[in-house]
């Protein structure tokens, strides 16, 4: 808990900056401050529970990033709990009806770092698989599990952004597997490897999952491996329709070798 006067200190360099986020010293160490969003509302939510109803995959369906209050208390709850479970997540230093602060722990995500150390892309890769196994193994999950919402401090990975909870829209086991493909989603286009190999390596991390997690990510590779004939060049595309091409090609591969596994037993 912040001292009165710390809590002065936090409020006022509030007052001058617009910025939702902020890193700020309080007595010498770093914390980050976060406040208040206004509630959201999203109108697509049907479509996707619909969706998924339809595609039967529960990885698909919405997962209510509420706003406002109700944001801040999900996020505070799942970082204690986490916490608590053994997760490597900020510690909740101190929470008021505005804003929250939490500790610090580094400057470089895990996008940051596979973008600008290419030549070694797939350590750092591997960094981030073992922390989602890690994660399940807890029997917990993350809240939107990209590449960006993972930090690179002290030669490991924690994670961050916890303004919803997956589990309140689907079962654990479909959460986790989220997990994967998300992470593949935001990853697969950064990295320098052939996509087979990346299919592999992947492949091999899963294979340490839970079963159902690993079926329901082999269902959604199965109905979502269409997408690999989206364009893959960048321009006038953007990252978005490359990102989902990549990560496609991938699902399809991972289709292809888990057949190639399953004849040779």
């Amino acid at each position: 808990m912040f001292t009165p006067e710390q809590q002065r200190i936090v409020e006022a360099k509030l007052a001058g900056h617009a910025s939702r986020t902020q890193k700020l010293d309080i007595d010498g160490i770093p914390v980050i401050i976060k406040q208040l969003e206004p509630a959201l509302k999203h109108w697509g939510y049907p479509v996707l529970d619909t969706l998924a109803a339809v595609l039967r995959q529960p990885m698909l369906r919405a997962v209510p990033a509420p706003g406002g209050t109700d944001a801040q208390k999900i996020e505070v709850m799942r970082l204690q709990n986490l916490k608590t479970a053994g997760v490597s997540v900020p510690d909740v230093l101190h929470v008021t009806p505005d804003w929250f602060a939490m500790s610090f722990l580094g400057a470089h995500s895990l996008d940051h770092m596979l973008r600008e150390h290419a030549d070694v892309g797939q350590r750092y890769w591997e960094n981030g698989l073992n922390a989602i196994l890690a994660l399940h193994r807890l029997g917990q999950t993350a809240s939107q599990c990209f590449a960006r919402n993972m930090i690179w401090h002290d030669g490991k990975v924690s994670f961050i952004d916890f303004e919803d909870d997956p589990t309140k829209s689907m079962p654990l086991a479909s959460a986790q597997a989220r997990d994967w493909v998300l992470f593949l989603h935001s990853t697969a286009f950064i990295l320098n490897m052939p996509h087979e190999h990346i299919a592999s390596v992947l492949l091999r991390y899963l294979r340490k999952d839970d079963l159902s997690v690993q079926h329901q990510v082999l269902r959604a590779a199965r109905t979502f491996g269409w997408l690999r004939i989206l364009p893959h060049k960048r321009k006038p595309w953007g990252r978005d329709v490359v990102a989902a091409q990549a990560a496609a090609n991938v699902l399809h591969l991972i289709v292809e070798e888990d057949k190639r596994e399953r004849a040779m037993f």
